[in-house]
Order: structure tokens, then C-alpha cells, then sequence
């Protein structure tokens, strides 16, 4: 099985020697990421990530499940908004076909989000905004540190200084924001890193390198793993990972932010512990009171036609009620201000009365993620009628689920990593053994081991160069930031000597993602053995640290035994 997982990237401008060169060069190097040509990422073991599932499946009516990432052009019943181009977004269809059911089209973009949902019913997704297109109004991974965020209540409530954005959207970013000189002028979806299909298992999961939307002082070191599952009869398992490979904690995931098209589906109801449910339709997701303890509900919510008619056509998500917090989780919550009791809540908008089409349904995990931990999250979709709809949630509601990953060094498969000639007289990095009887210089871990950091191979553009690192956004463009706060003010020292990170722009061609390593302080280097990475030189000639690990705080695996011998 493959591993190269490639995305194309933006590309800064060189130096130019002449008007007409750099004018070519600029247009080239300065273009968004959707306009690049992108070659899928093979399907990866690095995937492979996710608790097995319990919850059943509904195969008794014969269907097919298939996945396509051949656009269509004009085949879409979706009508977006003026502006809007969803050639930009692609990246799959996932599509339940059946002559005995209902059949259903997901459609996810290059971020890993769902953008589209056809069925019956028609699009369920809202129609988009020109300045935020499958961004917000998408189905998404979203995670948070609130405490970064810069707020200023003196031009509105909810105001924050966008430059100390620190939510990480796994779609991607805002575009041509003219308060933000920094947005793209295209969109920039968060890069793929990975995908994987299994046919048999009637899935299709991606890996994306998530994105703050706006361009921040506070970097995105988060990868975002989402696996879709066609359970049959109109049942969609959802499963999600966040693993944060930064330097400060999250406190917030998103799991998922999502909503519906409010013209299509203009109505909510909310599951009660009874087994019934009840119209539920708040005005706004900021009213007080809008989000409440997922224990109090029936484990389940839907977007509907009507309410009151158990055969209109509903959107339907399953996020459960069992609430198997692990005990530190709860003492960490408890100290941080703001935090509400329960760790998982429900909430809803409605937009009825509001400009854009979109009602939010939004789960959300108060969890703290710390550095070098992962957190896991399974709920269902369910695409059928308000009975069929609440029948299924009734069903579902049990194998819901959410905990934080604890991979270790013990129990996480390696993979071998070569090292092969390439042009420019390179010997390059590769998870491909070149030849049939090549031995591996080293071994990856391939899940996000705790406190590990993934090691990415870049290329940049201009000179066909490799760099090996653990910062995916050392050949980015990082722009000076100016303090607005005086010396003296209680902000300065937060916002002095920092930049933006503007990683739609960089000299970089290619992102690949190789597996991860340890620093050297968490390893456990009395069980397995290792070498500093800056002691095997096909590795070290190509690292840079940027602002990460050195290659001599990192070790990497150079054999697959148990035994102790650190190097």
C-alpha cells in the first residue's frame, strides 16, 4: 500500500530579474491552492485510527455505496449563492445508490467537510457565502483555545481581534475579508494529507492539516482525521479525531458544527429522555440557555419539514447522552472559567429571521486537549423521514461515543521509511522501498502516539529542494505583526515579537506526511530502540527545524524490537 500523501500548496514570490519573469513567476507562485493541479493522496495506513464500531447496520434492502472524486459538472441540484464556485471545494462524492431505498449523496471538499447533502428532500446545505465558501455553513470539525483570543467588547459583544483568532476550522479559511488585508483572495481549504477507502467497511475517511480561518498569531497545529460510514437506510456514521501537535491546549472541539439550508428545513425538534421529542426552534445560537446537557435529552436532534408531521422529510444527528467522562478531564473543566457542568452540549440557531439561510446544529465537546493528545468523537446522520429519523436515533443513541486516544509506543504499528535517489542529485525520504530488497533507514509510528509530533516531507517549488520537518509551516509566509497595545497595557507582552501566519503563501510545492516521532524527553527509550534523528544523515541533511523540535530533540525508531538499546 502507498503512502505518499501530496498537496499542492501556495507558492511566495522569488526575486525576479526581470519585469515580464517576475510578472509570470508572481502568478504562478502567488496563485490560491484551489487552482493548482492536485494529485490524491494515496489511501493511507496512517487512517487507521478510529475505535471499532458497535452501533448496527441496516443492509436488509439492497444498496451500493461509491465514491467518486470525478466532478460533475452541471449535475447538482444544489444552487449556490452568486459568487460561489464549488469546483474550488471538491474532493469526493460519497453516494448510497439503491432502487429499494432512499438513496443519498454526501459531498465532502478538500477540507474533509461535508458541503452538500442530496437526497430526496433536495440540498440540504445552506446556499453559501462569496466570503466564506464551504467554510462556516459546512458540516466540520471545529476546535478552540478561548483563552487566546483577543476579545474587545467595546465594538460588540462578541468582537475579538481577528489577528488573535485562535479557532482551527479543519475546511479552511475566510476569503477577502476587507478588514483582514491578509485573507486570501480565493478560497484555501485546509490541505489533504490522506484518504482512505474500504470498500468492504462502506467508508471513506481523510486526514487534513486544519487551518484558523483567518490569518492569526496563533499557529494551527492540529490534524483532523473524519471517517464517513454508509450504514445503510439512510445512516451515515460519522467518527472524528483531533489530535493537537502544538504548544497550547485546546479547550473546545466542535464534533461536529454543522447545520442545514433553514428554507429546506425550517424546523427543529429535540429527543427527550422518554424516547419522545418536542419543537425546539431557538432564535439565535448565542441566546442564553441555546446549548443544554446532552444527559437531559433523548441523544438525538433533527432539522425537519414539519414538526408535526412524522412523514416530512428530516435531517437527523445523533450525538448520544452517556456521559463516561474520565475524571481528569472533569477536574480540568472545573478550573477553567466560563465552562459549563456538563462536558457535551447540544445547541441550535435558527435563521428564519436572519440574512442567511442556515440553521446551525452544532455538538460541542467542552473538552482540554493538551499538547500531544488526541480526542475522539463517533455520532450518526440520518437521512429519512421525522419518524424513520427519530426510530433510528431511538436505535443509535447507545453507540454514540467519545474519549480521549492514549496511543502508545507499544501498541502503534511502524512503518519503514527508505530513502531513494531523486533529481538535483537527492536522496530523498520515502515510505516506498525503492528497490525489492531496500532496508528501511528507520521506522514511523502511524498513529498520533502521545506527545508525538508528525514529521512532514516539503518540496519547494522554485528549486525542486526537499526540507524534512515537524513544522508544516516552515516554508510559509509569516508577516511581521504590529503590538497595538502600548508598553504598560496588561496585553503587551501577549502580542509583541509575534507574526501571522499567512499558509496560503509559501515557496513550498508539495506536503507529505511520513508518520511521527517522539521527542527525545517522551519516548520511552527503555523499551524500544532509537537514534536522534540528527544522527542518520540521509534524515538530518534534509531537516529544518523551524519552530519546532531540533532534529537532536527528536528520536525515531530504528528497529521494530522491543529490545532496550537507545542510541
Amino acid at each position: 500500500m502507498k503512502l505518499i500523501l501530496t498537496v499542492a500548496c501556495i507558492l511566495m514570490k522569488p526575486a525576479c530579474k526581470t519585469v515580464s519573469l517576475c510578472s509570470a513567476l508572481t502568478a504562478l507562485l502567488l496563485a490560491p491552492l484551489a487552482a493548482l493541479a492536485e494529485s490524491p493522496p494515496a489511501a493511507s495506513p496512517l487512517l487507521d485510527v478510529f475505535p471499532e464500531s458497535k452501533a448496527p447496520t441496516f443492509y436488509e434492502k439492497p444498496s451500493e455505496f461509491v465514491v467518486s472524486r470525478q466532478f460533475r459538472p452541471g449535475a447538482t441540484r444544489s444552487q449556490w449563492a452568486e459568487g460561489v464556485d464549488e469546483r474550488a471545494v471538491f474532493h469526493a462524492y460519497l453516494t448510497h445508490k439503491s432502487t429499494s431505498e432512499r438513496s443519498w449523496e454526501l459531498r465532502l471538499g478538500k477540507g474533509g467537510q461535508i458541503y452538500s447533502v442530496v437526497s430526496s428532500f433536495g440540498e440540504a446545505m445552506p446556499p453559501q457565502s462569496a466570503l466564506a465558501p464551504f467554510v462556516d455553513e459546512v458540516w466540520q470539525m471545529v476546535a478552540i483555545n478561548t483563552d487566546l483570543l483577543d476579545r474587545m467588547p467595546e465594538l460588540g459583544k462578541s468582537k475579538i481581534r481577528e489577528e488573535s483568532n485562535s479557532y482551527i476550522h479543519q475546511s479552511g479559511m475566510y476569503v477577502d475579508k476587507k478588514d483582514q488585508p491578509l485573507s486570501p483572495k480565493k478560497p484555501f481549504y485546509a490541505p489533504l494529507l490522506a484518504t482512505l477507502e474500504d470498500a468492504a467497511a462502506r467508508s471513506y475517511a481523510v486526514m487534513n492539516w486544519g487551518q484558523v480561518p483567518t490569518a492569526s498569531i496563533h499557529r494551527s497545529d492540529v490534524l483532523f482525521t473524519t471517517q464517513y460510514r454508509d450504514l445503510g437506510a439512510g445512516v451515515i456514521e460519522m467518527s472524528y479525531l483531533c489530535f493537537n501537535f502544538g504548544n497550547f491546549p485546546l479547550n473546545g472541539l466542535n464534533t461536529p458544527w454543522g447545520g442545514v439550508r433553514t428554507s429546506v428545513f425550517p424546523e427543529l425538534v429535540l429527543s427527550q429522555p422518554d424516547g419522545s421529542y418536542r419543537f425546539h426552534t431557538p432564535f439565535s445560537i448565542d441566546m442564553p440557555g441555546t446549548h443544554g446537557d446532552i444527559a437531559k435529552t433523548g441523544g438525538w436532534a433533527a432539522a425537519t419539514q414539519n414538526a408535526a408531521n412524522p412523514a416530512a422529510y428530516s435531517l437527523g444527528l445523533v450525538f448520544g447522552r452517556d456521559l463516561h467522562w474520565p475524571e481528569q478531564q472533569q477536574l480540568q473543566r472545573a478550573k477553567t472559567p466560563g465552562f459549563q457542568k456538563s462536558p457535551t452540549v447540544y445547541g441550535a440557531g435558527d435563521s428564519r429571521h436572519g440574512v442567511r439561510d442556515y440553521t446551525v446544529m452544532d455538538v460541542s465537546s467542552r473538552v482540554m486537549i493538551q499538547p500531544g493528545e488526541c480526542f475522539f468523537r463517533r455520532v450518526f446522520l440520518v437521512l429519512g423521514t421525522l419518524s424513520e429519523v427519530a426510530d433510528a436515533g431511538r436505535k443509535l443513541e447507545s453507540f454514540a461515543d467519545y474519549q480521549m486516544m492514549d496511543f502508545t509506543e507499544a501498541d502503534t504499528p511502524l512503518l519503514p521509511l527508505y530513502v531513494k535517489p531523486m533529481d538535483k542529485d537527492q536522496f530523498v525520504p520515502t515510505p516506498d522501498a525503492p528497490t525489492p530488497d531496500a532496508k528501511p533507514i528507520a521506522r514511523l509510528y502511524a498513529r498520533p502516539v502521545k506527545h508525538s509530533k508528525p514529521l512532514f516531507l516539503l518540496q519547494e517549488a522554485a528549486t525542486g529542494r526537499y526540507r524534512l520537518t515537524t513544522d508544516p509551516a516552515l516554508l510559509n509566509r509569516k508577516e511581521p505583526f504590529a503590538n497595538p497595545y502600548p508598553a504598560g497595557d496588561p496585553k503587551h507582552a501577549a502580542f509583541q515579537n509575534r507574526v501571522q501566519y499567512v499558509n496560503y503563501e509559501g515557496p513550498a510545492k508539495s506536503m507529505t506526511l511520513l508518520g511521527y516521532v517522539m521527542p527525545r524527553e517522551k519516548a520511552d527509550a527503555t523499551k524500544h530502540r532509537y537514534a536522534t534523528l540528527s544522527t542518520i544523515p540521509a534524515l538530518a541533511d534534509f531537516f529544518q527545524a523551524g519552530e519546532s523540535l531540533s532534529a537532536d530533540a527528536l528520536i525515531i525508531r530504528t528497529s521494530d524490537k522491543p529490545e532496550s538499546a537507545p542510541h
